[in-house]
């Protein structure tokens, strides 16, 4: 589960960072009403709490998990996915990526100049949060309207992000590929309207490729609470290799 885990948020991370500073591209008969809408009912928060289910690979084989992410905007995001109660624990901040596992003892701990030398680009917390909740992944002064087709679609030197919109005026799938057609992520939203979220999914399905290594984690939110979160625990336990 680790393999897997590690490779949806650093295939999103890859992604995501080939798209900064892009210009949208839409269609539909998406007029200035639908966009304004869509710009309105993105998901807003200072903390966000969920609890749930997610669908992740271990040994080959699709397993369901709990998860429990935690989150403060722009600053951290905590997660832990566990079959059991083993699993994983994940810390990223704006500095910093942190993963647990418990079951094999092991714990890695990387700072920013190693991220940024493996990915190869700064990538930034705040995209990756966006993508979670169904928002889009810049800032609405970042995106231009073209209305020639059904999407936004933004492209800046190898990487295209397309958001669809739907009757909601909610992001119904966020789509980010680069010209290496092995890497690239697709993301849907399902299950909006919820009484106490309505603005955030209930299901996040996320299709990954990486050459030729695919995942398709299924995020779950059934619990959520944007309550001040007090702590965001990673404790590295006494007896734990640094992997």
């Amino acid at each position: 589960m680790t393999k897997s885990v590690i490779l949806v948020l650093v295939t999103i991370l890859m992604v995501v960072g080939g798209c900064k500073s892009k210009k949208v591209h839409s269609g539909l008969d998406l007029s200035s009403e639908v966009v304004n809408s869509y710009w309105k009912n993105q998901y807003d928060y200072e903390y966000l709490e969920a609890r749930g289910k997610a669908t992740v690979q271990i040994n080959g084989s699709n397993q369901n998990v709990s998860m429990h992410l935690k989150m403060k905007k722009d600053s951290v995001l905590w997660g832990r996915f566990s079959l059991f109660g083993m699993g994983v624990t994940v810390l990223i901040d704006q500095d910093s990526f942190f993963l647990m596992n418990n079951l094999s003892k092991e714990y890695m701990k990387f700072d920013n100049s190693y991220l940024n030398d493996f990915l190869g680009f700064k990538a930034e917390l705040g995209q990756i949060q966006n993508l979670l909740v169904g928002n889009a992944v810049f800032d609405s002064s970042m995106y231009t309207l073209d209305n020639r087709d059904v999407s936004f679609k933004a492209n800046e030197g190898i990487a295209t992000n397309t958001l669809v919109i739907n009757e909601l005026f909610r992001t119904l799938t966020s789509n980010i590929g680069t010209i290496d057609t092995t890497q690239y992520a697709n993301i849907k939203y399902d299950q909006y309207g919820g009484e106490t979220e309505p603005l955030l999914p209930k299901v996040v399905n996320i299709h990954l490729r990486k050459g030729d290594v695919v995942q398709d984690p299924v995020l779950n939110y059934q619990v959520v609470s944007t309550s001040r979160i007090a702590s965001f625990p990673f404790k590295i336990p006494n007896g734990f290799v640094r992997k």
